[in-house]
């Protein structure tokens, strides 16, 4: 086995917020309105630190995106990593940034949007929505974080007049049914990424001798994501079709058990925390991409995939997928046309699905070709920006700078690709582009 080790640049994270306006500087390649106007909408966004280049990462970044690009003026206060709860450090944590959120609403005045970018940080964004005067409070949810959401918080979230869920697929809203009505936000991709993916799979690669599975998830979740399962189905696999070469990334470090069922698993390849550009490269020269996350709605740790934008990921870069079993994966990929789904959670269902798959490498290549077009098509930044509006501020965008280059676009066939913009560090809130959302409104 060989392991990759890559240190990240994403840690830390700042205790001061960060405010950007129509105008302001925003990275290569995602746009930006110019010119600032009285009726910007005003937002200040909540975030807590995800895995980076995590689901939830992504998706809060992508939103971000699209305010900022729509025309917001957007600050964003960051929650601390967590610490060791034994220390007493982790409530300390809370108190404090419950004390930063509210003496930054306070400070900011009325807002058109208070935003929560995780369930967990509902007491926070309610504390400070009563300072500030917030119309609409959505309160952004994926998947496992709706199960895990205590009872305290899912009553405030179901009581509180402005707080609103906003979630990432029909599976999570049915979740959430119990908490009220939920607004539906399908994910977006920030821009640069989008770009650097469809650049990748547009490099026409030879194949390879051994045909390569690959799984992307939090190392630290690997059972909750049914790394297990797939390493008993490819151990089928091999049987009927010859070797098959695994390979598993994301951010780490990976567990000490993590390691030890890869090393005793034949061409098992392991990346912990690969940057972007190496992520992409991945994505683009596997065969096949299979994410098998386990659904526990209940019990002491409960799992499950809301969406799974790893799934939409590997399509942009050209490769086909297998989505989990059951949850919201479903929304990622078009069945039967851009990747497939076992008929349960069995390690032999799932096998039955990846030699069907393996067995004709030629046509698993035409398969992540219509995935690339089919996500591109439900990714274009333009829509996620008119939805985002849509679902968080109830009103449309400010129309786009006709002198701005667009957003995400996939390169031409023939020019050179530009390099994949490195991922911002968490102590240095993100400059990306926004988005909008009929909610209770307070006068």
């Amino acid at each position: 086995m060989r392991s990759l080790r890559s240190v990240s640049p994403w840690t830390g994270v700042s205790g001061s917020p960060d405010t950007r306006r129509p105008g302001a500087s925003s990275p290569p390649g995602t746009g930006g309105s110019t010119g600032p106007s009285a009726a910007a909408p005003r937002v200040l966004l909540l975030a807590a630190p995800a895995g980076p280049g995590g689901g939830v990462d992504r998706y809060v970044s992508a939103v971000e995106e699209a305010l900022l690009d729509g025309g917001a003026t957007l600050t964003r206060l960051n929650h601390p990593p967590a610490t060791d709860p034994g220390t007493g450090g982790q409530l300390a944590a809370r108190v404090d940034f419950a004390r930063r959120a509210a003496g930054t609403a306070r400070r900011l005045g009325r807002l058109d949007a208070l935003v929560a970018g995780r369930p967990d940080l509902v007491k926070p964004a309610a504390s400070a929505a009563s300072l500030s005067g917030a119309r609409r409070v959505p309160v952004l949810c994926y998947g496992a974080d709706i199960w895990r959401m205590p009872p305290a918080d899912r009553a405030l979230l179901t009581r509180h007049p402005l707080l609103c869920p906003v979630t990432i697929s029909s599976f999570s809203a049915g979740a959430l049914a119990g908490l009220g009505l939920a607004r539906l936000l399908p994910p977006g991709v920030p821009s640069a990424w989008r770009t650097a993916l469809l650049a990748e799979g547009a490099r026409r690669r030879p194949h390879t001798p051994v045909p390569t599975v690959l799984s992307v998830f939090p190392l630290a979740a690997w059972a909750d994501k049914g790394l297990g399962a797939l390493v008993e189905a490819l151990a089928v696999v091999r049987a009927e079709l010859g070797p098959v070469r695994l390979v598993v990334a994301g951010h780490g470090p990976a567990p000490g058990a993590l390691h030890e069922l890869l090393s005793a698993t034949p061409d098992a390849e392991l990346h912990e925390s690969p940057p972007d550009e190496a992520l992409a490269r991945l994505y683009a020269t596997a065969d096949l991409f299979a994410l098998c996350t386990r659904t526990r709605p209940t019990g002491p740790r409960p799992c499950g995939e809301g969406y799974g934008l790893v799934l939409l990921e590997a399509q942009l870069a050209g490769c086909a997928v297998v989505g989990p079993a059951f949850g919201g994966s479903r929304d990622a990929y078009q069945e039967g046309v851009t990747g497939m789904t076992p008929v349960d959670e069995s390690p032999g269902a799932l096998a039955d699905i990846l030699v069907g798959l393996l067995r004709d490498r030629a046509r698993l290549t035409r398969t992540g070709r219509r995935g690339a077009e089919w996500a591109e098509s439900v990714t274009r930044p333009e829509d996620h920006r008119r939805a985002v509006f849509q679902v968080l501020l109830d009103r449309p965008p400010a129309p786009p700078d006709p002198a701005a280059p667009a957003s995400g676009a996939a390169p031409s066939s023939g020019s050179t690709p530009p390099p994949p913009e490195p991922r911002p560090a968490l102590d240095r809130p993100r400059t990306l582009p926004a988005a909008s959302g009929g909610w209770p409104t307070r006068e």
